[in-house]
């Protein structure tokens, strides 16, 4: 799995080139959005694994040559984020105490020097493991991924996406609810599905370049966005 100082070094070469700190910017601020903009990142990596044409597949293409166009930060307050924000602390030491293991946050990775993919893992655990940590906002959900026998498939392609970007070998999927009587915190191992991984690695490149033959119908190149952009 790729180090911090590996992670960091990326973060460092995307600042260089475009003026947008992410190595000490938090998941949620203005850099960490704009770093994002126009990126393959992992929560939305299922939706390209529907064949060209697909609507949902066509409805995220068009979504990232929008962000690309136009370079702007969506400011959205979503009441999810700002619930997991305000539990994140609790979330964090939960999984620290259920695990054994000690998180080191970062707030986003890119997978090379091209900043086409990346993902905002909410830590690396060990040597070859990640951990995606959610505080939903709705307790039905939570409870739903307690008893689900088998994970949603988008949570299985967003650790597989986040396990690609860092080269890790598994990935933990951790639930936290304060508000639960018992079991207030859930976690399921994900290992790297090598099938999957040749999916993506076929897949990716072609989705790629469907964005910059769109955006080269608009006269924009992948990275101008990032060219001078305020946040």
């Amino acid at each position: 799995m790729k180090t911090l100082a590996e992670i960091q070094e990326l973060l460092s070469a995307f600042n260089k080139q475009f003026g947008i700190d992410v190595v000490n910017a938090q998941q949620g601020s203005g850099a960490w959005l704009a770093a994002k903009l126009g990126v393959l990142s992992a929560s939305n990596i299922h939706r390209i694994t529907g064949k060209p044409g697909n609507q949902t597949r066509e409805t995220f293409l068009y979504e990232l040559v929008s962000e690309v166009c136009t370079g702007v930060v969506d400011e959205a307050n979503f009441k999810q984020m700002e619930w997991g924000k305000a539990h994140e602390d609790a979330a964090r030491a939960s999984y620290e105490f259920a695990s054994g293991h000690a998180i080191t946050q970062i707030a986003f990775a890119f997978k090379d020097a091209s900043f086409r993919e990346g993902c905002s893992p909410d830590g690396l655990v060990t040597a070859t493991k990640g951990a995606e940590i959610k505080c939903p906002w709705d307790s039905t959900n939570y409870v739903k991924f307690l008893l689900a026998e088998k994970i949603k498939p988008e949570w299985e392609w967003q650790a597989q996406h986040c396990m690609r970007v860092l080269d890790a070998g598994e990935w933990d999927m951790c639930h936290f609810d304060p508000r639960m009587k018992a079991k207030p915190i859930h976690v399921v191992t994900i290992k790297r599905d090598e099938e999957k991984q040749k999916f993506l690695t076929d897949a990716v490149p072609e989705f790629l370049a469907d964005i910059d033959r769109l955006l080269a119908k608009v006269g924009i190149k992948f990275g101008d966005h990032w060219k001078g952009i305020k946040f």
